[in-house]
């Protein structure tokens, strides 16, 4: 397949599989784009086109905007740079992130934040922020988030650790109202963290450690729901992993709690057991739970009770994780692989159909952004999008990740699904097409 490399004011996506905007019935044609936006789908043929791109086989989508990625940059490049998890994310049909603020030093203050944005101008995707709620993720004193007026900051959060002061919490919740700004909280009970290593469960007694009971995050769910509640404040709650969790947050948006919430690809794919397997590759935080918690948050997504997917990519080094389970790293890299272990688990699985799928990975996360131009087909849109294959299944390969990081728990397992191509604004950004190569899986 040959891709043009120039900028060009016309292109042609021919033959492609989609889901209509309005009525989300899938259909088949070609992909009219122009200056960088969606012109609209025809079953017409396109003659006078810069660029045509043979889409044969293929679905394209919008692209995937993950509301959760740790980029490491800056203090811990040796982990993640900006450029590496750029990579990383188009390479699995993101074409919008967020990072998180947990970098060294913190994303805490307008100026840090202003040379993240001139760092970020070069990438392959649009790159947003997360400012953190206080001063250095030290839980004590909150930032004045006025500082965050004029930068690409979204939303506020401490995560890896929660807000644990109450009082703080509830300032936040009111100021993120004012800037309009999401709040989001890692919801875990300190007190209950214990050695943070696994579930309290099988996996905790088979390594004779304390464990982290589900408790620990269904006691801050708990609590940031009833905050919501009382203020009337928007709050989003991170990779919920619980039964429990997921009912609360059930109940709380019935009773008109203004609550979104994200869950992983490794919460609802895999359960305590595959740390037995993998070690410390399956170590996160909040840990792998049960069967019953799996299939739960499986569900709450299918459903509508948690919002979006969301990869919580965290990349270490294999330092990092060569440690034993109590003092090794938190976290697993999921950008490169998200999109295949969601058709795998969610659609193949039988939870949800595709369109809800698409909702998960790009509409839903585009409207709690307030990116009004992102997460769609429809015309006028940005053309961020994502060209994927459906059927392919293949072993998940590490050693090929454009991250740098290299702790998956999905190594060599086999996943249904591959992204081929990724589009921003209308111009190919990743492709794992080869020049002028023209075998394509035929529908």
């Amino acid at each position: 397949m040959e891709i043009e490399r120039t900028v060009k004011m016309k292109k042609v996506m021919t033959h492609v599989n989609y889901l209509d905007p309005d009525t989300n019935e899938s259909r088949k044609g070609n992909l009219v784009i122009e200056k960088g936006r969606i012109a609209g789908f025809t079953t017409e043929l396109i003659t006078e086109a810069d660029v045509t791109i043979d889409g044969k086989g293929y679905w394209v989508m919008p692209g995937f905007i993950d509301l959760h990625v740790h980029f490491r940059e800056p203090g811990q490049e040796d982990k993640e740079t900006l450029a590496t998890g750029a990579a990383a994310a188009v390479a699995g049909g993101y074409t919008t992130v967020v990072c998180m603020p947990n970098t060294q030093p913190p994303l805490d203050n307008g100026l840090v934040l202003m040379d993240m944005m001139r760092r970020a101008s070069q990438l392959p995707c649009n790159t947003l922020f997360m400012g953190a709620v206080t001063r250095g993720l030290k839980g004590t004193e909150k930032v004045d988030f006025r500082e965050y007026r004029g930068t690409s900051v979204v939303g506020v959060t401490d995560d890896g650790l929660p807000v644990a002061d109450a009082a703080i919490m509830v300032a936040a919740l009111q100021q993120a109202r004012e800037e309009k700004l999401l709040v989001a909280n890692h919801c875990e009970e300190v007190s209950l963290m214990f050695d943070r290593s696994v579930n309290r469960g099988p996996a905790s007694r088979a390594y004779e450690l304390q464990g982290v009971p589900g408790l620990a995050e269904e006691l801050m769910v708990q609590r940031d729901l009833y905050l919501a509640r009382a203020t009337n404040c928007p709050v989003h709650l991170q990779h919920i992993s619980t039964a429990g969790s997921v009912e609360m947050i059930r109940q709380a948006k019935a009773e008109g709690v203004p609550v979104t919430a994200e869950a992983t690809p490794h919460h609802f794919s895999l359960t305590e057991y595959r740390v037995m397997t993998r070690g410390t590759m399956a170590k996160m935080s909040p840990p792998l739970r049960s069967e019953h918690d799996m299939k739960a948050v499986a569900k709450g997504l299918a459903d509508g009770t948690l919002d979006c997917i969301a990869t919580d990519h965290a990349p270490h080094t294999l330092e990092d994780k060569e440690k034993d389970l109590v003092d090794a790293a938190n976290g697993v890299v999921g950008l490169e692989t998200s999109f295949a272990a969601s058709l795998t688990h969610l659609v193949e699985a039988g939870y949800m159909k595709l369109p809800r799928l698409v909702e998960c990975l790009s509409t839903r996360p585009a409207e709690m952004l307030g990116l009004k131009n992102k997460g769609t087909l429809h015309q006028g849109a940005d053309a961020d999008l994502v060209l994927v294959d459906l059927r392919t299944r293949r072993p998940v390969d590490s050693s090929t990740f454009a991250s740098k990081g290299r702790n998956t728990p999905f190594d060599r397992i086999a996943l249904r699904g591959c992204v081929h191509m990724t589009l921003r604004q209308g111009e190919v950004v990743y492709t794992s097409f080869r020049e002028n190569d023209q075998h394509k899986q035929q529908p």
